[in-house]
């Protein structure tokens, strides 16, 4: 029987930083997650060969992780970025639950994901945080985006606001936390939409590890009315804080749900660096101090 209530977890997990990113991850939804602590987690090694360390995979399995080992992609495996869409299919395709949720490993939770679980939606996102790969409507990269349109066959013209600065732009979402009803067959849409621009050739050159997150565009734009913007302490861009809206600058860590941090907590005092900073007597801050910095240790974060 399908779950319709509690959300299934996916993240990747392969040998290197991405093996104490996984833990604390898990950690932090079982510590924080509220209703959603105890949810199924699934971590991935989908590429042959680099799978994370027999310690990481016992770890990962005492805090009741389903650890699968398996090659899911083939032609994408040089595009690590891309191991998040061929999971998330795949999770489709197998797993029991209707709703499901994928996080970069680079993230923690904060609180309980709600919003991940709540309302009629076919797909939950956060917009990107800058434009990059983007297109306002026009400029350098619209024509790529027209290619892109035609090419999957797209209908819709929605825009989204980016996170840093408030750009108008065509619906770009950061695919750093993506979250999809099974019965939608996001997923699987995702999967075949990424396949189709490679063989077409419609690539996009200068940016071609955004891949992901452009294809995503793609496939819920015709969808938009159904797809929930999620609010601004999902995904929340910690490298970005001091330059997001004035309501999520001065947000603290017991106000968001999911952060997503890209290396930040690699670094030694990596806490005392955020800007403006976060409150140091809360339990979070403690929680989240005794478990840094993450291996291995960097001193700068670009």
């Amino acid at each position: 029987m399908t779950d319709t209530t509690t959300p299934a977890f996916l993240i990747c997990v392969e040998r290197g930083r991405l093996e104490s990113e996984a833990i604390l991850l898990v950690e932090s939804l079982r510590a924080w997650g509220g209703s959603c602590a105890q949810a199924p987690v699934y971590a991935f090694a989908p590429r042959p060969g680099s799978a994370p360390e027999p310690a990481t995979i016992e770890r990962l399995e005492a805090l009741r992780v389903h650890v699968i080992d398996e090659p899911l992609v083939d032609r994408f495996a040089d595009e690590p970025t891309y191991n998040k869409v061929a999971v998330s299919a795949w999770a489709e395709r197998e797993l029991d639950h209707e709703t499901l949720v994928f996080t970069d490993t680079d993230c923690v939770f904060m609180g309980e994901p709600a919003e991940l679980v709540e309302g009629d939606w076919v797909a939950a996102l956060r917009p990107v945080d800058r434009r990059i790969a983007g297109s306002r409507g026009k400029g350098k990269n619209e024509p790529y985006w027209r290619k892109m349109y035609a090419e999957l066959e797209v209908e819709g013209q929605p825009f989204v606001r980016t996170t840093v600065g408030q750009m108008e732009i065509r619906a770009y979402w950061n695919s750093g936390l993506v979250a999809a009803r099974r019965s939608a067959g996001i997923f699987g849409a995702w999967e075949r939409a990424l396949i189709r621009l490679h063989d077409a050739d419609l690539v996009f050159d200068k940016w071609p590890h955004f891949m992901d997150q452009l294809s995503l565009a793609a496939v819920t734009a015709d969808v938009h009315d159904r797809v929930r913007i999620l609010s601004d302490v999902y995904n929340y861009p910690l490298r970005h804080r001091a330059a997001l809206v004035p309501a999520a600058v001065e947000l603290d860590l017991a106000d968001l749900v999911h952060i997503h941090y890209r290396l930040w907590l690699h670094m030694p005092d990596s806490l005392a660096r955020v800007n403006p900073p976060f409150d140091p007597s809360s339990d979070r801050y403690a929680w989240l101090a005794e478990r840094l910095p993450l291996e291995p240790t960097m001193e700068e974060v670009e």
